[in-house]
């Protein structure tokens, strides 16, 4: 059997979302006889294998790969499934994550008609149930943009959901996932910097939907380990820049990514020792970073004058916005520059 595309899902403890997002795919408008679905099983502990069995007993094109250890990220789920697709074109998926019913057949149109290893497209916050859009999409339509070179760094989004990817792309260039924590933020990132083609932008179609409340994530149990790890990408892609790209583009792609830096902070317990590692951090680099959030470029001025009793003070602060859900829920839809998607 050919199949137009692969979707890869890493499974990790996902029984809660699992079923409808496998229900999200097989619904998928370009039909799911076109679909090569992988379901990769991180020894979840959960009831994630048995729905997993459920359905591949049903369909042989859903792929199930059940590790015998837990790895610990989705680094290499992802990379035991890149080296058994057969389809020319890959599509990442998160286990908690949804896509329009038109997704695949969009980007799929897009990627197989056009000399380009990467689409890209705009996405849909989940919240509370209820699906958010950018404010400036006025209607939802498949308006293309393309981006070259230093540009698509700048514009596009830096993860590995949202875009479709040739395979060949992958295999000729030996691309992977770095066993690592946040690996999907510098495999983003390299791909943009290594395509030597344009990239295909749909800025008016959040096709993915992104569920930004599941509270098993990573970003919602966080530790001192947890900051050293992003900052360890953050250093991997500040060299990747350095050696590719522009001046311009490494600082505003670090100031960019230093947003989650600061939120990873506010969710800390020993907020003071997280400090002092943001700023060893940032004292190594050539240049001074700005964080694009005010509120957290301002916290990053203090701690780089090393007022750190100060610092600590705003950062317990921000804590309480940040970990009140209530609050976080209030700031994203007021402040995210976002609108509920049934108001077009």
């Amino acid at each position: 059997m050919k199949y137009k595309i692969s979707i890869i899902i890493p499974i990790y403890n996902s029984e809660e979302f699992l079923e409808d997002t496998i229900k999200n795919v097989i619904n998928q408008s370009i039909g799911f006889k076109n679909i090569e679905l992988f379901l990769i099983d991180d020894c979840s502990k959960d009831k994630s294998r048995e729905i997993i069995k459920q359905y591949c007993e049903k369909y042989e094109n859903i792929k199930p790969i059940f590790l015998k250890e837990n790895s610990g990220h989705p680094s290499y789920p992802r990379n035991i499934a890149l080296e058994k697709v057969t389809s020319p074109f890959i599509i990442f998926l998160d286990s908690d994550d949804r896509l329009f019913d038109d997704y695949c057949e969009v980007m799929y149109n897009l990627i197989s008609t056009n000399n380009v290893d990467i689409v890209n497209c705009n996405h849909t916050s989940k919240l509370n149930d209820k699906l958010y859009i950018p404010q400036d999409i006025s209607s939802i339509d498949l308006t293309t943009k393309t981006y070259a070179d230093d540009e698509r760094l700048l514009v596009l989004n830096h993860t590995v959901w949202g875009n479709i990817y040739r395979t060949s792309f992958f295999r000729e260039n030996n691309i992977k996932f770095l066993h690592m924590l946040f690996e999907d933020v510098v495999f983003s990132v390299y791909c943009l910097i290594k395509t030597q083609k344009e990239v295909i932008y749909l800025p008016n179609y959040p096709g993915y939907i992104y569920f930004i409340e599941n509270d098993t994530s990573i970003t919602h149990d966080v530790s001192v380990k947890t900051l050293n790890d992003f900052l360890k990408v953050m250093e991997l892609i500040y060299n990747l820049l350095r050696q590719n790209c522009s001046e311009k583009t490494k600082v505003n792609l670090l100031n960019d990514l230093m947003n989650m830096v600061f939120f990873i902070l506010s969710k800390l317990k020993n907020k003071s020792e997280g400090i002092e590692i943001l700023y060893r951090f940032e004292n190594k680099l050539d240049f001074t970073l700005a964080p694009l959030s005010l509120p957290f470029n301002m916290l990053n001025k203090i701690i780089m004058k090393k007022h750190f009793k100060l610092a600590l003070i705003l950062a317990k602060l921000m804590s309480i916005l940040y970990n009140n859900k209530k609050i976080r829920n209030f700031l994203f839809i007021k402040y995210s520059g976002v609108k509920l998607i049934n108001n077009e």
